[in-house]
């Protein structure tokens, strides 16, 4: 059942993907309503900016009591509006016509929010490995697709696409709803870091991904980046160290981009294979992209009802990060400026991001803030509610200081078995009786990480199984 929801998360995204670089690419939306004699701004600008404030709009305003299944189906239908107003409006005169297509942009626009946002929620359900897998087969899915449509034609895509993505889409099912009840809930963490960190991170990425047409010079256009294989295999490659690396976690992904990126600006001053240099930036990029994926579905994990707010509203973050770090190309689109692009305006702006990154985040805080300053997880006493809502049972501050006492105690025998601070956390979370799939969930970390940490609790406690660990240190 997990793998067919992963695989599901996968295609549908895919789907979504394509279908947003084929709208521009093969189905030629520009010259479609070039051919209704619209004038006004350019389709790719409209499109996005309709897209990136229905991500606001939807942080504000969640699914509701109906679930999100009303609102996959509403997403679906405007998604579908588009070529059926545009083939409308080539029969009816200006400025009908016009009216019919930038109506048809928008409704377009606000339904793959919509659907985005949907799959958000639903990756939230999952467990880090498998969030890491959506983002590694997704890029994939959509290039396959993308790659099979310039084969045939793409109008399949264009109406099948949102109606297969709503047969995929499952919402979370009874025992996904179970596990997220064992979740740790996250510390005081604030999210306006969370926020500013996204800005932040995307905005450089952005400058970096602006490097790329500029140094590498490709025959096709770099708004053609899904359907690129060097970036869809980077992606992919990433995806998979998270997965089946033994020591994969959320914190290294962070420091593991910046020598990628180092080794490819390296590369390319002193070495004449640029298809390395490109392979190492897109790799670095992907390894920044991934953990702010994974940061981000993590906070959503643990928001309980304003789980719809983190999720869109981190999106809608990232879209603005984005379209700043592209402001030059977003006008020149619009006409509003010419002439050639300087090197200068992506590497300069880009460069600064970074070190201001490095300078003021190093990853430790995020997402086990309670690591780095020495406390316990908040897992005593919290449990969600049916909603997803961290809630404090209530008890009395005798049991409260009772339970305080035997954890330091506790720590203090586990001490004597030179475990690591992580060590230490995973043996506490054991004893609390949590399963394997919640451990990764509260701590972030792979399957195989956490297979790699009990080994090593085994071999210096003297235990071979979670029963004789728990002997020994009662």
């Amino acid at each position: 059942m997990r793998i067919w929801k992963t695989l599901s998360a996968a295609a549908g995204m895919g789907l979504l993907f394509a279908w947003m670089e084929s709208l521009f690419l093969q189905y030629g939306l520009s010259r479609r309503l070039a051919a209704i004699e619209y004038e006004g701004m350019h389709a790719v600008v409209l499109f996005l900016a309709v897209h990136a404030l229905t991500y606001l709009f939807a942080a504000f305003f969640p699914p509701g009591e109906r679930g999100e299944r009303p609102r996959c189906v509403v997403a679906a239908c405007l998604m579908l509006f588009l070529p059926v107003l545009l083939i409308a409006a080539a029969y009816i005169p200006r400025p009908f016509s016009g009216i019919l297509g930038v109506a048809g942009v928008l409704f377009s626009a606000i339904g793959a929010a919509l659907f985005i946002g949907l799959w958000g929620l639903f990756l939230s359900t999952l467990i880090p490995d498998d969030v890491a897998l959506v983002f590694g087969l997704s890029p994939l899915v959509a290039t396959f697709i993308m790659r099979v449509t310039a084969l045939s034609h793409v109008l399949p895509l264009i109406l099948g696409g949102p109606l297969l993505s709503v047969l995929l889409l499952r919402l979370p099912t009874e025992e996904a709803a179970e596990n997220s009840q064992e979740i740790i809930p996250a510390g005081s963490f604030p999210f306006w870091r969370l926020a500013v960190f996204l800005f932040c991170l995307y905005a450089a990425n952005g400058f970096l991904l602006g490097l790329i047409p500029e140094l590498f010079p490709a025959p096709f256009p770099r708004a053609d980046q899904v359907s690129d294989w060097i970036r869809t295999l980077s992606a992919l490659g990433v995806a998979a160290v998270f997965r089946f690396y033994p020591r994969a976690e959320l914190r290294s992904f962070y420091k593991g981009a910046f020598p990628f990126i180092a080794a490819s600006l390296f590369l390319l001053l002193f070495s004449p294979f640029q298809t390395i240099s490109r392979f190492f930036m897109e790799t670095g990029l992907a390894f920044l992209d991934l953990y702010a994926w994974l940061l981000l579905i993590y906070f959503a994990s643990r928001a309980g009802e304003k789980r719809n707010a983190v999720v869109n509203g981190g999106i809608f973050l990232i879209i603005l990060a984005g379209a700043v770090a592209h402001l030059h190309l977003i006008l020149r689109g619009g006409g509003v400026i010419h002439g050639s692009t300087d090197l200068a305006v992506f590497a300069i702006p880009g460069i600064c991001l970074l070190l201001v990154m490095l300078a003021l985040w190093d990853g430790r805080e995020v997402p086990l803030r309670w690591e780095s300053a020495g406390s316990p997880p908040a897992s005593l006493g919290e449990r969600r509610d049916s909603h997803g809502a961290g809630e404090q049972e209530q008890t009395f501050p005798e049991e409260n200081a009772k339970e305080k006492e035997s954890e330091i105690l506790l720590r203090m025998k586990l001490m004597e078995f030179n475990l690591t601070r992580q060590e230490t956390e995973i043996v506490l979370l054991l004893l609390q009786g949590l399963k394997d799939r919640t451990i990764c969930s509260a701590l972030y970390i792979s399957q195989n990480t956490l297979k790699y940490h009990l080994r090593n609790i085994y071999r210096k406690t003297g235990s071979a199984n979670r029963l004789e660990l728990k002997e020994i240190l009662d």
